[in-house]
């Protein structure tokens, strides 16, 4: 039978409790609150995890820890885009609110805002160390996303990427594990451990951010031994792939890569149970964004992500609470913003500023909500100064895209030429192959109406904090410009489907 949350003490009432009892000479000591661990998988889709109904034995470490864990069936984030994302994850707000927009513009914020609380910075003022381990620079001080940390590891030296010209940066099929832009999962993880292994002594909680970059691209990618039981032999380091080779062997890579980075996770999940840690830490892992691949592009003609469709914007989350036995599964739609004020919940903390997402846990006691989640993302296309060019993008989505949807109607209205927004009804549509969307249309009206609510089609100047993002290792990362990959190769075209 489930244990309903409610049911439990909270660790604010046990520390006051025992603060009461320490009163007596004998009494125990005060219990702290849990650790909490947060690990953020980049590009990892949902419907490629065990867990989530793919084929067993791709992530096993994922799928072992969800056996203990709620898992939410339907989880939107705020960006087809790793920093936006990870901001609003950080923080419970949307990108209108914490203020990173693009990864760099001079009309709008491409940092997060130095007045934005967020999730470590509430729990450091609380009595936690804090700590992150990350894995490339668009999660780095460049977007002022280490408020908050006492120990902020990127495994990349910042200073050394040139922000003010492009250098050409031609990495791919690298098995040493690092760039100057990102670094393998293996490293990743060793930080952390380190870290984990820094202080054992040390009385306080700690919080633990980890970010995984593995399946983003195959600049990086894993040891050779590692990858010849799949069958796979690499092309030579440096080789370039175009137009439809190029999203067959990402597609090839994608699940390989996914288990190597389940791997590493599983070397620290590891660590924290056998220090004896695992029930007394609350665990959340979830992901920034998703990835085209080849349905992707058979759908709607693009294979990686920043786009706005589901294959895109929907992430898994699996959430351990210590000591708890909540639902198995989580049928309703949330969003990546609800994750911070959960996790405050449950330890009884309050946020630094109201925040917009909203916990979880009435959910995973099994109640159920009158009104639905609504879910916001964006991607700015038009003020981006490192968008994909016109031509490489799909036809009509050099635009500003703005998504709103309730769980079963969604919208992406395009700010410039909203003629060409989209509605899908995803109950009918759950591809969001059929566009339904006309002025007259009563959801897309509705769903407009609540965009325009939230004002999130206004846009500030930049503010001072971070740095000017590096053109070219946003570039190497995939993310901007004349991609080879978006490219056609000759004879292709993108409306050339049979290979698919």
């Amino acid at each position: 039978m489930t244990q309903p949350l409610s049911s439990r003490r909270t660790p604010l009432v046990l520390l006051a409790i025992t603060s009461l009892l320490g009163a007596c000479s004998d009494a125990p000591p005060v219990q702290r609150r849990p650790n909490v661990l947060l690990v953020t998988l980049d590009t990892t889709r949902p419907d490629h995890l065990g867990c989530y109904g793919a084929a067993a034995g791709v992530t096993p470490h994922i799928d072992a820890l969800a056996e203990s864990s709620t898992l939410f069936d339907r989880v939107i984030s705020t960006a087809g885009i790793t920093p936006m994302s990870h901001a609003s994850i950080l923080t419970g707000l949307n990108n209108y609110k914490h203020g990173m927009r693009t990864f760099y513009s001079d009309k709008c914020g491409h940092t997060l805002k130095d007045s934005v609380e967020t999730l470590p910075e509430t729990l450091k003022r609380s009595g936690y160390r804090t700590a992150a381990a990350v894995s490339a620079y668009v999660v780095s001080e460049i977007y002022n996303l280490q408020q908050g940390f006492d120990t902020f590891l990127t495994g990349v030296d910042v200073s050394s990427i040139d922000i003010t010209r492009q250098q050409k940066h031609a990495t791919a099929w690298d098995t040493t594990g690092l760039t100057n832009s990102q670094r393998r999962g293996d490293f990743t993880i060793t930080d952390a451990l380190n870290w984990l292994e820094e202080s054992p002594d040390d009385p306080r909680p700690w919080f633990l951010w980890v970010h995984l970059f593995d399946v983003h691209d195959y600049s990086l990618v894993p040891p050779t031994e590692f990858i010849e039981p799949y069958g796979i032999t690499y092309p030579e380091q440096g080789t370039k792939l175009v137009g439809m080779r190029g999203h067959e062997w990402r597609e090839k890579m994608y699940d390989p890569e996914l288990t190597w980075m389940d791997a590493q996770l599983g070397r620290l999940l590891e660590k924290v149970k056998d220090s004896g840690q695992f029930d007394e830490t609350l665990i959340a892992v979830t992901a920034d964004h998703g990835q085209g691949l080849l349905d992707g592009y058979k759908r709607h003609k693009w294979a990686k992500h920043r786009l706005l469709y589901d294959w895109c914007i929907q992430v898994p989350l699996l959430l351990h609470l210590p000591g708890e036995q909540a639902q198995a599964r989580v049928p309703d739609q949330v969003r990546t913003i609800d994750i911070t004020p959960t996790i405050l919940q449950y330890l009884d903390l309050a946020p630094g500023q109201e925040l917009e997402g909203l916990s979880l846990l009435a959910l995973m006691r099994g109640e159920s909500e009158a009104t639905p989640r609504m879910a916001y993302a964006d991607a700015l296309n038009l003020y981006d100064a490192h968008s994909p060019a016109k031509k490489s993008l799909p036809e009509g989505h050099y635009d500003n895209l703005y998504a709103v949807c309730d769980g079963r109607w969604k919208l992406v209205w395009r700010e410039e030429h909203p003629e060409n927004s989209e509605l899908f009804d995803l109950a009918a549509d759950p591809l969001e192959l059929n566009n339904l969307y006309s002025l007259e249309h009563p959801e897309g009206q509705r769903l407009l109406a609540q965009l325009n609510s939230w004002e999130a089609t206004k846009v500030t100047p930049p503010e001072g904090g971070g740095a000017e993002a590096s053109a070219e290792a946003l570039k190497a990362l995939g993310y901007m410009g004349d991609d080879e990959e978006e490219a056609v190769e000759d004879g292709e075209s993108r409306d050339e489907d049979s290979r698919l």
